[in-house]
């Protein structure tokens, strides 16, 4: 087994914008033929061991994937319509049969707590019965652990001693692994919504479920064609997958209906959340409007009994007549009217 980890620079890109194809690009080479390292792997080199039988190379590129498309037509065959999708920043998950190799797209996800943002970065698969090569844009934490893992790993049960297809379902699992500590990050964020719902009716709360719910189906939309994508490469892929290794691809078809399903649950409890804000926001307003009705409730008598000795006439009865008391009887009156409101609303429970 040889494992063989190479930094490749091209020629200026063809962009204008003075920018090396090193700076946007890095290659992680993996090679692994008759058991033995083979150093400073070229392109010749690496041509031969594509026609070699036994040997087995996984390619990972890092970056813009530009500067390798002569690197994927050339050497690894690739179709021009192959190539310029892979070209592309966005593609819906999808499985294509090429001449002599598979073409996959898959996503990964990530979820940033502070900023509360979903990232799909897509993955392009291309894999073969001698070679697997993955290109991703974004660097991966979770694919540069994997690449260690495989080229560390010399056990008789490693990918490599195994072949392309149990190399593919390394990668695959890894990928659909990562989905699950990102899902529990945005369980926890989802927590938190749910305290602040029941207790908060502030406007920033609906902004936040809103914001939430639509990550979340931006995630949920490059799971769900991902499921098919994994069910296509159990059942059209006879050949290149043996039958013995089916029963791991299921397993990696499994977690991702799995994650699927978490998604699903979370949009719907992103619903229910939007919901019981609303009810929160409702209660409140019923609330207030009790307590103003309580308030309006109480002064209604005693704006009308200052109304009627209010008004202004030039002779009035309890005025002409008035000894000086008529003022207090008529406040300690109103007083008496305002207890009594006050200990009938509370023994209803309306306090």
């Amino acid at each position: 087994m040889c494992v063989v980890r190479k930094e490749t620079a091209s020629p200026p890109l063809p962009d204008g914008r003075g920018l090396l194809a090193e700076d946007l690009m890095k290659q992680h080479l993996l090679v692994w033929q008759h058991g033995e390292l083979q150093a400073n792997v070229s392109q010749s080199d690496l041509s031969q061991a594509l026609n070699t039988e036994g040997s087995l190379i996984w390619l990972d590129i890092e970056g813009d994937p530009t500067g390798a498309q002569q690197l994927l037509t050339h050497t690894f065959g690739l179709s021009r319509l192959t190539v310029r999708t892979i070209g592309e920043d966005a593609e819906r998950s999808k499985f294509v049969e090429g001449h002599n190799y598979f073409y996959l797209v898959m996503h990964s996800i990530g979820f940033d707590q502070q900023a509360e943002d979903a990232s799909t970065p897509k993955i392009d698969i291309v894999f073969s019965k001698q070679y697997l090569v993955t290109l991703h844009r974004e660097p991966l934490d979770w694919m540069d652990r994997l690449s260690t893992a495989v080229r560390d790993d010399k056990s008789e049960e490693s990918p490599a001693n195994r072949g392309c297809s149990y190399l593919l379902y390394t990668v695959l699992s890894g990928l659909i692994d990562s989905y699950f500590p990102v899902l529990d990050d945005l369980d926890d964020v989802i927590d938190q919504l749910e305290d602040l719902t029941v207790s908060s009716t502030a406007n920033q709360v609906q902004a936040r479920i809103f914001h939430i719910k639509r990550e979340v189906a931006r995630m949920r939309r490059v799971i769900s064609p991902s499921v098919e994508v994994t069910n296509a490469l159990i059942s059209r892929t006879r050949e290149y997958i043996p039958a013995e290794a089916e029963a791991y691809f299921s397993d990696v078809h499994d977690h991702l209906i799995r994650a699927f399903e978490v998604l699903d649950s979370y949009r719907d409890l992103m619903s229910g959340l939007l919901d019981v804000y609303l009810t929160t926001v409702s209660n409140r307003l019923n609330t207030v409007m009790k307590q103003l009705t309580i308030i309006a409730t109480i002064f209604m008598p005693i704006t009308f009994l200052t109304g009627v000795f209010g008004q202004n006439f030039g002779h009035m009865p309890q005025v002409e007549h008035d000894a000086g008391f008529n003022f207090w009887l008529v406040l300690v009156f109103m007083l008496v009217i305002t207890v009594g409101q006050l200990w009938f609303f509370k023994r209803r429970g309306w306090l």
